[in-house]
């Protein structure tokens, strides 16, 4: 059994670029270090494309995706997280960690240790189990309406109309609710999933209450951060933001939350989303980072030592 601080789990599907999934990596390993995370890569691609991804990164660890029969390249919101889960119950029989942190392939680390952060965070605060952007995204705007949308959407999904297509989903969501309710959750809570990180005792707590186990969920509509969050606070834990003067996440939906000086200037050390409809933008942010960490090489020794 082995334990480090922090473990990194990153889906990566068909249409993953394997040069851009590389330079997620190394941007980890340089900012939070090799010594304190595992990367645990989940690997949707059927095709074994990352089998040898550890032969260039020695704490990676890749997890074959549930094969649910969707059909290669599925998307199904619901397939997405149930893999998550099954990746997370398989992680925990043979790693400990002291906290989780889910990211996309499109997120960058960009400033040193935002695990240690968190953590410190949480410490003073040991209710909250799931920290990203909550109540507000990157760039400072609002969530409560997109929020509102997702809670329409989940009380739609445990209707009585769904329950007749899948009433197996249907009594498993009323059931997490009703829970996550008494916690103090308003429907449509969730931490926006470009990345966003869950404690240790959530996680815990999720495999203790067998929440780790409902596959039924992969029938689900609702989008995978929106589950983490559902059972994260049936659990009764709490989903917060980073206190507003000591922010490190800059986290998207879309695009960038802000500029890339500004990025630097306001100490953010996570930033989602790089990619862009323009191919050219992504490459841009990522060069930008890319040497950023090089002039550190350059100057110091590596971070993942």
């Amino acid at each position: 059994m082995t334990h480090v601080q922090c473990m990194v789990l990153i889906p990566a599907g068909p249409a993953t670029v394997r040069e851009y999934l590389d330079d997620t990596i190394d941007s980890i390993n340089h900012h939070m270090t090799v010594s304190h995370c595992t990367v645990a890569l989940l690997d949707d691609s059927r095709e074994g494309r990352f089998d040898d991804i550890g032969a260039a990164f020695p704490n990676v660890v890749v997890i074959k995706a549930a094969d649910y029969h969707e059909g290669t390249g599925s998307v199904k919101r619901g397939s997405l997280f149930s893999k998550e889960i099954r990746a997370l119950k398989q992680l925990m029989e043979q790693h400990r960690f002291d906290i989780l942190l889910k990211m996309d392939t499109d997120t960058l680390i960009i400033g040193d240790s935002p695990q240690s952060d968190v953590l410190a965070f949480m410490e003073r605060h040991p209710r909250v189990g799931m920290v990203g952007a909550f109540t507000r995204r990157g760039d400072g705007s609002d969530k409560a309406l997109a929020m509102a949308v997702k809670g329409s959407r989940l009380t739609e999904e445990m209707g009585l109309r769904n329950g007749f297509k899948n009433l197996s989903l249907m009594r498993t969501l009323r059931r997490l609710v009703r829970r996550a309710e008494d916690h103090g959750y308003t429907r449509g809570d969730t931490c926006t999933g470009g990345a966003y990180f869950v404690s240790s005792s959530a996680v815990q707590s999720m495999l203790k209450n067998g929440f780790l186990d409902l596959t039924v969920l992969r029938y689900s509509k609702l989008s995978e951060d929106s589950l983490m969050a559902l059972l994260c606070s049936a659990c009764g834990y709490r989903l917060s933001d980073m206190p507003e003067d000591s922010n490190v996440l800059a986290i998207n939906w879309r695009g960038l939350p802000m500029p890339l000086e500004a990025l630097v200037s306001t100490n953010k050390k996570i930033v989602h989303s790089i990619k862009d409809s323009d191919a050219v933008v992504e490459a841009d942010v990522r060069a930008f980072f890319r040497k950023r960490r090089q002039k550190r090489y350059n100057t110091s020794p590596p971070a993942n030592s």
